[in-house]
């Protein structure tokens, strides 16, 4: 397989041809939904603890601990991309990291825009779970085309922000994107 992506490279997969997997080392849905959820309690603990400090209006003391978050994120997540054998360990340090940075700025946010994070987090954990339990159920299954109609929509989704953006550089006002059905859908 040929990517530009360093976590991506032909040694990642090498591990995974031929020969049989053991059990104990094999992805189950459940694994995974597992670990979402230490990963998530994790973050959401770090999350509490800068939201707490920037809903006391004491933001000059919150800031530092965003920064951190923020820059820890970047590394821990770099590091993870680029040795994945490292995950077990850089995985929680990320979530506690992200947290810190996710919980400062949606404070932030929910400051500006009574009720914007509460909606987000219904909306995240709502598709979170509900596709979850689809595969578990396996209602949907990951085949080629199903794949690839994902990427199109996704990429087709990209692209519109992407030209939207650049249009509104140019005074082009393109209110699709913030207001009508069309924003919301």
């Amino acid at each position: 397989m040929r990517s530009g992506n360093p976590a991506l490279n032909d040694s990642t997969f090498e591990s995974f041809r031929g020969g049989s997997y053991e059990s104990a080392n094999a992805m189950t849905i459940t694994g995974t939904a597992t670990k979402t959820m230490i990963l998530l309690g994790l973050c959401i603990g770090t999350a509490s603890m800068t939201w707490g400090m920037v809903a006391g209006q004491s933001m000059g003391v919150a800031m530092p601990w965003m920064i951190g978050g923020m820059i820890g994120g970047l590394v821990f997540g770099l590091a993870t991309a680029f040795k994945p054998t490292w995950a077990p360990v850089t995985a929680p340090l990320y979530a506690l990291a992200e947290g810190l940075f996710l919980g400062g700025l949606s404070a932030m946010y929910e400051a500006q825009f009574h009720g914007i994070v509460f909606q987000a987090l219904i909306a995240t954990f709502g598709t979170t779970f509900s596709l979850l339990v689809a595969y578990q159920l396996r209602i949907i299954k990951a085949t080629e085309n199903f794949k690839l109609g994902v990427f199109a929509a996704t990429g087709g989704i990209c692209l519109m922000y992407l030209a939207m953006m650049v249009l509104s550089m140019f005074g082009v006002d393109v209110s699709i994107m913030r207001s009508g059905w069309m924003g919301i859908g």
